[in-house]
């Protein structure tokens, strides 16, 4: 019988959870010499917008490797790399740039898309591009990136076609046209290589590299179609005709795409796909000094690209175990990221010119026992020579800096104090700052760790030595973990700065606009989610909020009730967490800032891939639209637009995981058994209040220290006793059991009526 209850009760947690020797530095060789065009000797910029055009945009593009191969004046139009007028070329970037969005610049889109992008990542070309952008755009060190709303494309809920996974479609249509024509340049063994690789002579590397230029909503809109009959890009005999002609190959495919039917009782929302939303990573860090910035986009390859925007760019080369993660990161299991000598020299030359620093990274250490200490992110040329390390020693970060009164290794460290054990092992906001003024701090998920040391000048650096994710450069000093971004930046960030960057978070996510215009009929008015991929098989819905981008109040009542989440012609089967929920917004409601409906988030399951799982929602009620829905057991929950009602996603931390425990048990905190369990595994329990940073060794610790709370419990005969009254624990199972269906198990107190609550939640 007891054995049967700690079996139960094992399942508590499911209520808590809402030497070696040195060896030289690698020697990679130098980036190649600037082309010619770049050599620039027109006449002097008219204007200081013209020249933060040049120094941000121009010098970093009008090489031969780069844009200068084409856009120069009498090549291809527009002529913004040409190198005989700064001014004319100004003129030209004008209509292709947009500087109050920078993603949505045509200069960005056509690299994203795979033209002419000199690395091997067509978003790392991208983000680049996407930087030196914002670079030109900025006027003021305080000034930070924005996010900007825009309207997305309308979509019907149900009406859009996807690409289906298999290519036999595609094989047989659009590909042999590929593969005929475009061959020459479109290949990776190409006479001359241009990306992206869609007549590759693999089938299926072609149709991967192909599907963002197929459309099969409008065939005619596809990029293939549009490269032909706008932009007359090698046509093979008359460009109209070779335009139809491909026109007509991904008409047979849209042809043979089924599309789902929509419920005709339900009430949608307008539909979206993931890439239809604003990135919300693009905007709202603070980057005006930031020299090398990490993203770990790609999720392929052993390249990790810098997209700082800063010559020469210091990409990573991962060397040993190290795995991408979805969402954007890496994670390291053995071995290291590294990048040359002659791309890392530029860390020296521009923190030693400010005499200052900030390394900013959000981290999973995979535990806290490393030791060492272990090498997260280091400028160095071995363990024991260095010009900074950021690095891990149990539950402390440590800084260690060459500088007035140390040694080449950087020592004595700075470090978080032992007592406030900082390091835990989940996401964590790192930021180690040196100003030669205040000194060094150090800074954990946004707040001051509280320990500081004296101000010193940064001297004697190395300039031969390379930029180290994972490791030191003899290999002595592993670290384990993931890295989710990493930015370096020469100026010390200020708290303030280092706030809004927290704030910011991390990985790839997005803000998804679902029009409910026509429902509410209200021009411009949305829906909006911030989305994230989650992991391989599910989004991350979070915090929905209301939205007019004309700036708009609403005219009358607005009432919205039963909202559910849709995914490909339908509402999913689990995940809503709204449906039972009704949110209230009075007339004349300010809709030019958003008024949140709910902090509340929810997991839905992904069905074909973040490029074609499409999304809308539902509503039971909105404005005067209803839909009834049946089978809906549990009464709506009246929500009115005050924060203090919001829902919270998130986790219970430690204290709060053991107050709750003992709350729901009635067992004493202080029972020897439990604070001891307590104290062994609260290093391993929640440290903070973020889904984002749950692990799953922190599900293990909080299931052991519910054991350690039931058999408390059951220990304890007075505790017992109320929760099983009328129960003989001497008698055996069946005997016990036999006479329990006579009468009730449990005794109706509150204590009990706990009891009964963690028990189901035990078996759930």
């Amino acid at each position: 019988m007891r054995y049967f209850i700690l079996c139960m009760c094992s399942m508590f947690s499911i209520l808590l959870l809402s030497g070696c020797g040195e060896s030289a530095v690698e020697q990679n060789p130098p980036p190649p010499v600037q082309s010619d065009n770049s050599n620039y000797d027109g006449p002097a910029a008219q204007t200081e917008a013209i020249q933060q055009f040049k120094l941000s945009f121009w010098d970093n593009v009008a090489s031969n490797d780069r844009c200068g191969a084409c856009h120069t004046a009498g090549d291809t139009a527009p002529y913004f790399a040409r190198n005989d007028d700064i001014n004319l070329a100004y003129a030209a970037a004008l209509p292709v740039v947009d500087l109050s969005d920078v993603s949505k610049s045509l200069v960005v889109t056509k690299v994203a898309g795979g033209h002419n992008c000199w690395l091997a990542s067509d978003s790392a070309c991208a983000d680049t591009i996407s930087q030196w952008l914002r670079n030109w755009a900025s006027t003021t060190e305080a000034e930070a990136a924005t996010i900007t709303l825009v309207a997305p494309v309308i979509r019907e809920p149900g009406s859009s076609k996807s690409l289906p996974e298999d290519s036999g479609l595609f094989s047989s249509s659009v590909y042999p046209l590929l593969r005929q024509h475009c061959v020459a340049c479109h290949a990776p063994n190409a006479p001359q290589v241009q990306s992206p690789f869609f007549a590759d002579e693999n089938v299926s590397a072609a149709y991967q590299a192909s599907q963002r230029l197929i459309n099969l909503d409008s065939p005619e809109l596809s990029r293939l179609v549009r490269r032909l009959a706008d932009e007359f890009h090698n046509c093979w005999s008359d460009c109209a005709n070779d335009a139809a002609v491909m026109l007509q190959a991904i008409t047979d495919i849209a042809d043979n795409v089924v599309v789902s039917e929509l419920d005709p009782q339900l009430v949608p929302s307008k539909a979206l796909r993931l890439d239809d939303g604003v990135v919300a990573s693009s905007g709202g860090r603070f980057e005006s000094n930031q020299i090398a910035f990490y993203q770990f986009k790609t999720g392929e390859g052993s390249i990790a690209y810098d997209t700082s925007g800063v010559e020469p760019a210091a990409n990573l080369t991962m060397q040993g175990d190290i795995d991408w993660i979805t969402g954007w990161g890496i994670k390291i299991n053995q071995g290291r990221a590294q990048a040359s000598t002659q791309s890392s020299k530029k860390l020296s030359q521009l923190m030693t010119a400010t005499g200052e620093m900030s390394v900013e990274a959000w981290l999973i250490p995979a535990n806290v026992s490393q030791m060492g200490p272990a090498a997260i992110v280091s400028y160095a040329g071995s363990a024991t020579e260095r010009n900074f390390t950021l690095g891990q020693s149990l539950y402390n970060y440590d800084f260690l800096l060459r500088r007035g009164a140390s040694g080449a290794d950087g020592l004595p460290a700075f470090s978080t104090a032992d007592a406030d054990e900082l390091l835990q092992a989940s996401l964590q906001h790192v930021v180690i700052t040196h100003d030669p003024v205040k000194g060094q701090r150090i800074y954990v998920n946004g707040a001051d760790s509280g320990v500081s040391a004296a101000p010193e000048a940064i001297r004697n650096w190395d300039d031969s030595y390379a930029l180290m994710v994972g490791n030191e450069a003899n290999g002595n000093r592993q670290w384990q973990g993931s890295v989710r971004m990493l930015a370096l930046h020469n100026k010390a960030l200020t708290a303030e700065q280092i706030g809004q960057n927290y704030a910011v978070g991390v990985g790839q996510k997005f803000y998804l606009l679902f029009s409910i215009a026509d429902l509410i009929a209200l021009p411009e008015s949305y829906i909006v989610f911030e989305v994230a991929q989650f992991d391989e098989y599910s989004y991350l819905f979070n915090t929905p909020y209301v939205i007019n981008l004309n700036g708009d109040s609403l005219p009358q009542d607005l009432n919205i009730s039963g909202m559910a989440i849709g995914i490909n012609g339908k509402e999913a089967s689990i995940g809503q967490a709204w449906i039972k929920r009704q949110f209230s917004l009075a007339a004349s409601t300010d809709l030019s800032q958003a008024q949140v409906l709910s902090e509340q988030g929810t997991i839905i399951a992904a069905e074909r891939g973040v490029a074609s799982d499409e999304f809308f929602l539902s509503f039971g009620q909105i404005g005067q639209f209803t839909n009834v829905r049946t089978g809906i057991s549990v009464a709506t929950q009246q929500i009115t637009m005050q924060a203090d009602q919001s829902a919270d996603i998130g986790l219970r931390t430690f204290a709060k995981i053991n107050a709750s425990m003992s709350a729901l048990t009635g067992v004493a905190q202080q029972q020897t058994a439990v604070a001891n369990t307590y104290q062994t595994i609260r290093r391993q329990l929640p440290a903070a209040d973020s889904i984002e940073t749950f692990v799953s060794a922190q599900q293990m610790a909080v299931t052991q220290l519910g054991i350690a709370y039931c058999n408390a419990a059951i220990n304890d005969d007075a505790i017992r006793n109320t929760w099983f009254a009328g129960i003989n624990f001497n008698t055996s199972p069946d005997q016990t059991y036999t006479a329990a269906k006579k009468k009730p198990v449990f005794t109706t107190t509150a204590r009990s009526v706990n009891a009964v609550i963690g028990l189901v939640g035990c078996l759930a």
